[in-house]
């Protein structure tokens, strides 16, 4: 089988965030935060504007689990993943899929340009923006992949998990770089594993049965 014939691309992703969740990272809460009109109307114009900034992209892929122990998960690949934590959420798998996205990088310059031209709070409402775009794609692959493996009675796990988290160290983010051909959707990694437009995401979900922790 070629290198990257598993994977599936998405050049443009439909994802749109949830504005309460763009308004939570910014520190807005429901039930105690009220807003004035115009203030709202201003903050609105401004979510848009970050929402035409994005040029959300993604990638997954699926591999066999072919060893599970309490401490690691080798894949059909060669890759291994070193993780309690994994280890565990993948319990009831078969297989695994590695997922990525990207709001790309035009987002993230004027996430800069705006905080170095002295108007921060636009430049924060833009990351917010980038930050839950990146993550509503991610959501918007799994509810594909979901659609998808139903009708095999299957469906992934609930959690994901990223490297950098728990106990999974962040240098597996190299790893996934390279299964996935991240290089495709304009991602770059750097020495210290941080991928390169910064809203950018990696993530791991597990392929169990239906009936699995219902």
């Amino acid at each position: 089988m070629e290198k990257y014939t598993r994977l599936k691309f998405f050049e443009h992703i439909p994802a749109v965030p949830d504005n309460g969740m763009i308004l939570t990272r910014l520190g807005y809460r429901k039930t105690t935060t009220i807003l004035d009109d115009d203030y709202k109307k201003t903050l609105m114009e401004n979510i848009n504007k970050g929402l035409m900034l994005c040029n959300t992209k993604g990638v997954f892929g699926t591999f066999k689990i072919e060893k599970r122990d309490e401490e690691s998960v080798e894949l059909d690949n060669g890759v291994v993943l070193k993780s309690k934590s994994l280890s565990k959420l993948l319990s009831n798998s078969m297989d695994v899929v590695l997922m990525a996205s990207t709001v790309g990088k035009e987002i993230v310059d004027r996430i800069v340009d705006e905080i170095n031209n002295n108007n921060a709070s636009f430049g924060v409402v833009l990351d917010a923006v980038a930050s839950e775009t990146a993550d509503a794609a991610l959501d918007w692959m799994v509810d594909f992949i979901n659609k998808m493996i139903r009708r095999e009675g299957k469906k992934l796990t609930k959690m994901r998990y990223s490297p950098g988290y728990g106990d999974l160290p962040l240098s597996n983010q190299k790893l996934i770089y390279d299964v996935l051909n991240l290089e495709r959707l304009g991602i770059s990694i750097t020495e210290r594993f941080m991928l390169v437009p910064e809203k950018s995401v990696i993530a791991i979900a597990g392929v169990e049965g239906v009936g699995c922790n219902e």
